[in-house]
């Protein structure tokens, strides 16, 4: 168990409910892609830049 609750820390929930809690921002100025959105097919138009990849390939630019 990797204890998070609902994708976040005890201590991010927390946070959330004082209505402290900073969402964290992503640097768009360094190269290469920042995020992915799913087609529907099994693929993933990765973010800024638009390239079609497959699962293995969203993981490795996404560095997941």
């Amino acid at each position: 168990m990797n204890g998070l609750i609902f994708g976040h820390t005890w201590e991010e929930i927390q946070a959330m409910q004082q209505k402290t809690y900073r969402v964290p921002t992503i640097d768009t100025s360094k190269p290469g892609d920042y995020g992915a959105d799913p087609t529907g097919d099994g693929t993933f138009r990765m973010v800024p830049s638009g390239d079609i990849v497959d699962y293995q390939e969203r993981c490795k630019r996404l560095n997941k």
